[in-house]
This record gives C-alpha cells, sequence and structure tokens, in this order.
C-alpha cells in the first residue's frame, strides 16, 4: 500500500489529468505525460548520482559519527558543519533532499537537518558567479549578507523547539 504522499501525488495527478481531459481532451492528456516523461528522462541521471551519493553518505556517516558531529548534542558544530555543507553542496532540490534524507536516517539532529536545507536555499555557493554576472556586485553582497544569520539561528530554533520529535519525525518518513 502506498504511503500517504504517494496517494496524495496519485490524486493530485488524477484530478490534473481530468482537468486536462475536461479542456482538451485526450490529446491535451498525452501532451501532459509526454511533457513529464520528458521532464523524468532530463533528471533520471541527476536522481541516480544523487541516490548513489545519498547512499555513500548513509554507508559512510555511521550512527555513532553522526550522533558525535550532526546529533541533537553536537550543539552549535553541527549547525555550522550543516550551513558549511549546505552551503557548497552543488545541485538543486534532487541533489540535496536525497542527502538531507541519508544524513536523517544516520541520526543527524533537527537542527542540523534545517541548517543544512535552509544554507542550501540561502548560502548556496555554486549560484554566486550567475548571480554576479547577471545582478551585479552590489546586489549579490547585500542578497548574501542579509540571511546571513538565518541557516544557523533557524538550526539553533528547530532543534531547540521541536528536536524532541525527531525520532517521531524519522517514524514517519522511514521507507
Amino acid at each position: 500500500m502506498p504511503d500517504r504522499t504517494t496517494i496524495a501525488l496519485i490524486l493530485v495527478a488524477a484530478l490534473l489529468a481530468g482537468i486536462a481531459w475536461w479542456q482538451g481532451g485526450p490529446a491535451l492528456v498525452l501532451a501532459g505525460f509526454v511533457d513529464g516523461g520528458r521532464t523524468l528522462v532530463s533528471v533520471i541521471p541527476l536522481l541516480v548520482f544523487a541516490f548513489l551519493i545519498a547512499g555513500l553518505v548513509q554507508t559512510l556517516v555511521t550512527r555513532d559519527r553522526a550522533a558525535r558531529w550532526l546529533g541533537a548534542e553536537s550543539g552549535w558544530r553541527g549547525i555550522a558543519l550543516a550551513c558549511l555543507g549546505g552551503a557548497l553542496i552543488p545541485g538543486g532540490p534532487y541533489a540535496y533532499y536525497p542527502i538531507a534524507a541519508a544524513l536523517m536516517r544516520s541520526g543527524a539532529g533537527l537542527g542540523v537537518l534545517v541548517a543544512f536545507v535552509t544554507a542550501k536555499n540561502l548560502w548556496s555557493v555554486t549560484r554566486l558567479p550567475l548571480e554576479f554576472a547577471l545582478l551585479g556586485a552590489h546586489l549579490t553582497l547585500i542578497r548574501l549578507l542579509v540571511p546571513l544569520p538565518v541557516p544557523p539561528l533557524m538550526g539553533l530554533l528547530a532543534e531547540t523547539l521541536f528536536g524532541q520529535q525527531m525520532e517521531r519525525i524519522r517514524k514517519a518518513v522511514a521507507p
């Protein structure tokens, strides 16, 4: 039996297919499926390597190491490491969410996971050259400096307020 997220996605896909059928008949539904298939084919290599990396991370980062370096007791050190990792890791959500999930399964704390994902979205070093070239140095610097304290603060806040729920969160998303 599929999990609730999969069921929700199936229902949304069926609803959108129904709307497409209503607006344009089977040709529009088929066009949507073809576009979705093209997108899937284009991201398959990225997904394969992201999940290989996630598996290797999960294998290399043992529960003991994760608890020591990235667990709830790692404090600021774990949050700082997560922020650094989030800032430096290349790729979009198809790359970093599997890695975050692997860290979670290995025992990383909630604050660490929140800091990692937030730093990836706010501090991503890989986008800086393009941002600098298209938006200029001044705007890029402002955009980088304004959210500078956000990832570590969000990690600390998440750990403080909700860290005790991490095992329940792990169980809820366990495969």
